[in-house]
């Protein structure tokens, strides 16, 4: 980026002294002037670092130096040891390793993880440390030692390579294992396996490095948790502290469920958390690197000791990013038949699912039915491993398991290479009992959702308080639910959260006592979505299942180098109903569009499924170009919010998170980029108070101001700069945003592309150029998203249209804040001498509005006459300064000699069109008399709607509706009101767009959905957010609207002279 000149000074940014540092240098080498000296201009590290040393002023640069000189050294150790260089996801993983982070690898197939961890083992014993290759099978055991093997003598390190695993013969065994006792090794490989039966060996040894090639076989054993972080050098006190920090965090949240106040626990966390600070300090703690995603993570709580100890969770499977057709075709024969006729005319490489209504017992009636048609084809329930190998090995041709996010063919299948299409033997769908007898919350909580749309108004408010109580002890331990069905069939009480537990559970079967009745039970029957079947006196409600439908169907589109592989749904309607209810369900959870079956449709899709089929079959034989292997980049995405971190990494499936430095960040993928979100909460600098005039400094004739980091007291709240204590309250605990700048800087040595995506405004403008200044000297590679609402789409549009920070925004910016320091500080110091308190302050845009607000009072409280008269027709009229040929003070006595003479009646028929989409002052007008919230709460509560997804950008004086959000109104107004769609854009000047809901979703439709769990949001939703939503969706979806046609009256009204013209 080319700086023309200077904006700004940064204390604190300078990445070698930590000094002041002006922007135009930071975009350019980093490096103050009192480092550089006369020379600015920086020819290589090298020569900068041999420059800095000789002039003794050589400090934290030779750190980032150290690292890149790293890098570069493993960069071509690398390509000498493989014939190419590095691939922009290796590369990325190997940064962290140098930056000395454990961290978890979620990738797609044929991207090179374990060739990764293979080079990296050999790298780093040169450098003297010991590594440890953790496999599955012991074929892999033999295939990655022989890899290690070839490579070292290839490179000729003859380095000292150990291997166990269960099919070495005896003697072979004992030669291994008396090596690995004696430490006579640089590099051992073995299965997971062997950690838990030759622990003991292992347990003195310390390693440096430990590569898991598959995280879910190691979790077979979950002690392998404790034994690999002993294995990386904590000691047995540390791991149980860690392990009473997972307690303790159970028993924090527990209290916090109950109401009460979960302090004095999240004290002792802190404390047993200061000590594993203290011990990794003073201890070399091994790096962990975990590959693969997992299915096992919360069948084990020690999985969380990572958390504590290595600041990194697990990874999971990204599961809402499909590239699929989702075909549908209506039952015309029996479902078997139809299931016969795609596989004969589509191939092999399939999965068929039955509903969950319909059961195994269906699933093997189709298995039969198939393999009496010639179908190799076996029931899969993730126990039998050989009938996956054959799966995959083509000796079978298809699997067939239950449609539920609990199977596991739904859940537990990856493979992207074999995998074309999946079948759906029927809609998916669940059976759940109308029964109040049930003592599982996790069945209550499904029904009341369910049946919620079934009720009358108050019955939904009364569900809602239900449902929210009940998700607050979803999921439950099995033997809390153990003790608790136990209390509530003896009718005895219990303690603490097991008793707050069992009256949650007891007032959700005395409502659905309530609320199920044959009233409710014939509107299900008559609803189009639901339906009801009876089994003897007992009734049971079926719905679709679209989490079932998005994990199941997932199956056919996995990540993998070239982005996300292609696949098919078909889906076989059975039910209409359900069929219906499962469409509109979708619609709010994935980007999922319904074509009709028809053969030649589906093979020109099926042709291009196979394709990249035959692509990463070739990526996994290592045969395919560069190109396609780099298609995907790493990227750090900053946001403000961390509620808007949360929203966009949801985008994408369950986000895994890690700490670095105490910044939480999220990881994603989006297919083309692998993103780590950060939240920068807001400003990270203000001006100082010390510098200049008020923070801003005289350089030759121009105005500068500096900056400093933002600091906001733990106490009070009050945010500052410079102090070292809180200038309102003395408290020396802060928290200050050098710490988050600290966490971005080494994040953004990891990534290929940073992305700033702070809000579209001129805060947001500002906030994004200060983070450029604070990166660009570490990664060059800054860029500026601009999204105006939070969804999915308009997120990946930002990232193709991403753009610079425009610098014309963020002068604007620094103006008006310069304006504010220098305007509020001089008036609340001339109030501070006039009244003698220094808690008073003025600023720049309350002051003028306060004047205005006193004259205003001032000129109403001046009086003047009115005359107010009410007609015999009941038209009230009000005349200002009336005149009488009386005084006033007789008008009392007058005033039934009075007559009012109504001339020049005039009627027309007008159409009124309805008001604009609001903008932010009508939306505060509005939202003020209506809701009776202060301006403040307003803006709050928008602030969350946009963050969360559900309403576009809020600050902005534009009405223009854009293509967008037509379409928006046009389906719900279509659906509802078919003849009074009438688009209009109120086109206004600029990029912004009015406020206006971002989904064809009222206010009720909201409540229902948020109730099912289909819509979930990463912070709660209030009623009065719920309130200021359906005020913007009302005013939006009514101005997409016909106007409406009126009768207009227009008259004039004479009273002894005095003349009113009224229109009604």
């Amino acid at each position: 980026m080319e700086v023309m000149e200077l904006r700004g000074i940064y204390r604190g940014l300078c990445i070698n002294c930590g000094g002041r540092i002006s922007d135009d240098l930071l975009l350019e080498t980093g490096l103050c002037r009192s480092c550089l000296g006369g020379d600015v201009k920086v020819r290589g590290w090298g020569s900068l670092i041999r420059r800095l040393s000789k002039e003794g002023k050589l400090k934290s640069a030779l750190d980032v130096y150290s690292f890149l000189k790293e890098l570069r050294e493993f960069s071509s150790f690398f390509k000498k040891a493989l014939g190419y260089r590095m691939w922009a996801l290796q590369e990325s993983w190997a940064r962290r390793i140098f930056l000395g982070r454990s961290f978890s690898i979620v990738a797609p197939t044929g991207v090179g993880k374990t060739m990764l961890g293979v080079v990296m083992a050999l790298y780093l014993s040169l450098k003297g440390k010991r590594s440890y290759i953790v496999v599955p099978t012991g074929i892999l055991v033999e295939q990655v030692t022989d890899r290690l093997m070839d490579l070292s003598r290839r490179l000729d390190l003859n380095m000292r390579i150990a291997h166990y695993h269960g099919s070495l013969s005896q003697s072979a065994k004992r030669e291994e294992l008396s090596r690995i006792e004696s430490s006579e090794f640089d590099i051992l490989v073995t299965t997971d396996r062997f950690i838990v039966n030759h622990y003991e060996e292992l347990r003195s040894l310390r390693f440096n490095f430990v590569f898991i090639d598959d995280v879910d076989s190691f979790l077979k054993s979950p002690r392998n948790v404790d034994r690999i972080l002993i294995i990386l050098g904590f000691d047995e006190e540390t791991v149980e502290s860690a392990l009473k920090i997972l307690n303790l965090r159970r028993e924090a949240s527990r209290i916090s469920k109950m109401g009460g106040d979960p302090s004095e626990v999240l004290e002792s966390i802190e404390e047993l958390r200061a000590r594993i600070r203290k011990y990794k300090a003073e201890n070399e703690v091994g790096l962990l690197v975990v590959s693969g995603a997992t299915l096992k993570a919360k069948r084990t709580r020690r999985i969380r000791l990572f958390e504590e100890l290595l600041d990194f969770q697990l990874g999971f499977k990204p599961e809402l990013l499909r590239n699929i057709r989702d075909f549908y075709l209506e039952k015309e024969k029996s479902i078997e038949e139809h299931v016969a006729e795609i596989m004969r005319e589509y191939g092999d490489g399939c999965l068929i699912f039955v509903p969950t209504a319909l059961g195994r017992e269906y699933a093997e009636r189709i298995g039969k039915f198939l393999s009496d048609k010639g179908f190799r084809v076996h029931i899969y329930q993730g126990t039998k491993e050989n009938i996956l190998k054959d799966f995959v090995e083509r000796r079978c041709a298809a699997l067939i398991g239950i449609a539920s996010f609990r199977s596991p063919l739904a859940r537990g299948i990856d493979l992207p290479e074999r995998v074309r299409y999946v079948i759906f033997a029927g809609v998916p769908r669940m059976e759940i009992p109308l029964s109040w007898d049930e003592c599982n919350p996790t069945k209550l909580l499904a029904l009341i959702r369910n049946i919620r749309g079934f009720l009358n108004e108050d019955e939904r408010g009364r569900a809602d308080e239900v449902i929210l109580r009940l998700r607050r002890i979803v999921p439950l331990s099995s033997d809390v639910r153990a003790r608790v069905e136990s209390a509530i069939r003896n009718q005895t009480e219990l303690e603490g959260f097991d008793e707050f537990v069992r009256r949650i559970i007891l007032d959700a079967r005395s409502f659905l006592k309530e609320a199920i009745t044959p009233e409710v039970i014939e509107r299900i029957k008559g609803s189009e979505e639901a339906s009801i079947k009876r089994e003897g006196d007992r009734f049971h409600l079926i719905v679709s299942d679209p989490v079932a439908y998005i994990q199941a169907s997932g199956r056919a589109s996995r990540m993998y180098a070239g982005g996300i592989s292609r696949g098919a749904s078909f889906l076989i309607v059975d039910d209409k109903k359900a069929f219906n209810s499962l469409r509109n369900r979708l619609r709010f959870m994935a980007d999922v569009s319904w074509s009709r079956f028809t053969p030649r449709r589906v093979r020109r899709w099926l042709e291009k499924v196979d394709e990249d089929r035959r692509v990463i079959r070739e990526l996994m034989e290592g045969k395919v170009s560069r190109r396609v292997r780099d298609y995907m980049k790493t990227a750090l995405l900053i946001v403000e919010s961390p509620t808007k971190a949360r929203t966009i990494s949801r985008f994408f499936g369950r986000p895994y998170k890690r700490k670095v430095d105490g910044v939480t960040v999220y990881e994603v993928s989006t297919g083309r980029f692998l993103l780590s979100i950060v939240a920068s909460r807001g400003h990270i600098y203000d001006l100082t108070i010390t510098d200049g005039f008020h923070g801003v400094e005289n350089v030759d004739g121009r105005f500068i101001p500096v900056y400093d980091f933002i600091r906001r007291c733990l106490k009070c709240g009050e945010q500052f700069t410079e102090f070292d204590e809180c200038p309102r309250c003395g408290s020396a605990e802060f928290r200050s945003q050098r710490e988050l700048i600290e966490a971005l800087r080494k994040l953004s040595l990891e990534v290929n592309k940073v992305f700033i995506a702070t809000d579209p405004d001129t805060e947001g403008e500002k906030i994004a150029y200060d983070i450029l200044c604070s990166l660009h000297p570490l990664n060059k590679e800054v860029e500026r998203l601009e999204f105006h609402e939070i969804t999915k789409k308009a997120f990946l549009q930002a990232i193709r249209d991403r753009r610079g920070v425009n610098e014309r925004m963020v002068e604007a910016q620094i103006v008006r804040r310069v304006e504010d320091r220098w305007i509020g500080f001089e008036l609340s110091r001339r109030l501070w001498k006039k009244f003698g308190s220094r808690t008073l302050s003025a600023g720049r845009a309350q002051s003028p509005v306060l004047r205005w607000i006193v004259e205003r009072t001032t000129e109403s409280r001046r009086r003047k006459p009115v005359l107010y008269a009410k007609l015999f027709n009941g038209v009230r009229i009000s005349i200002e300064n009336p005149t009488f040929n009386f005084p006033l003070r007789e008008f009392g006595a007058m005033a039934k000699q009075i007559e009012a003479k109504i001339e020049g009646v005039e009627v027309e028929e007008r159409i009124i069109n309805p008001p604009p989409p609001y903008t932010t002052d009508t939306l505060l007008k509005d939202a003020s008399s209506r809701l009776r919230l202060p301006s403040s709460k307003v803006m709050e509560l928008a602030q969350d709607l946009f963050e969360m997804g559900l309403c576009t950008y809020h600050r902005t004086d534009s009405t223009t509706v854009s293509t967008v959000g037509i379409n928006i109104a046009k389906s719900y107004i279509q659906e509802r009101f078919p003849s009074n769609f009438t688009p209009r854009r109120y086109q206004t000047e600029g990029a912004h767009e009015c406020i206006r809901p971002t989904r064809a979703l009222d206010a009720e439709r909201l409540r229902e959905l948020r109730s099912l769990g289909i819509l979930r949001f990463p912070k709660r939703l209030t009623e009065e957010h719920l309130k200021l939503y359906d005020m913007i969706f009302r005013r939006f979806i009514a101005s997409q609207m016909s106007g409406v046609r009126v009768l207009h009256q227009r008259f004039r009204v004479r009273i002894r002279g005095n003349e009113r013209v009224v229109e009604r």
